[in-house]
């Protein structure tokens, strides 16, 4: 495929014109720049962090909210039950994560940072800093602040349209 396909700034925007090729979707975009985010930090992560991305995400967004749902994580995450699940039991068993039943709701697991989940997480957030700046470093600090909010619109959007969906199949 010519480059100039995968790099174009004149991709048609479904108001403007229809899309010829997958490749000039947004939501195709919007995943090949993740892909790509996350090759370039998948190793650093696992070989020097000794965390996968999955799992830093767990630990990440726990540090955030803790003690967090698992179910609000779910949600936050848009995974698979099953997957979490798998993520959380490894992150326990290594001594990262406590997972308990929740006080309030003994349905529910909350989770909680150990001491060396959140060592870990201290340690992870400097390069995370890093890759983030790498990353937007061609837009000006304006641009910056348009993509962050062009972003939560159209997350609180499409979360929006998939919690509609949910909600028909329930």
């Amino acid at each position: 495929m010519p480059k100039d396909k995968l790099t174009s700034d004149t991709a048609p925007m479904t108001g403007e014109s229809p899309i010829e090729n997958l490749s000039e979707a947004l939501s195709f975009r919007i995943s090949r720049l993740a892909a790509i985010n996350e090759r370039n930090g998948s190793h650093h992560f696992r070989n020097h962090l000794g965390v996968n991305l999955s799992e830093w995400r767990v630990i990440g967004l726990v540090a955030e909210y803790e003690p967090m749902l698992t179910s609000a994580l779910r949600d936050i995450l848009v995974t698979d039950h099953g997957l979490l699940s798998r993520i959380v039991k490894e992150l326990v068993s290594r001594g990262l994560l406590i997972s308990q039943p929740c006080a309030a709701d003994k349905r529910q697991t909350e989770l909680s940072l150990t001491p060396e989940g959140r060592d870990l997480h201290n340690n992870c957030i400097p390069f995370t800093i890093e890759r983030n700046a790498v990353m937007a470093s061609v837009l000006s600090p304006e641009e910056q602040a348009e993509l962050y909010r062009l972003l939560d619109v159209m997350i609180a959007h499409n979360a929006a349209l998939l919690k509609a969906k949910q909600d028909l199949k329930s």
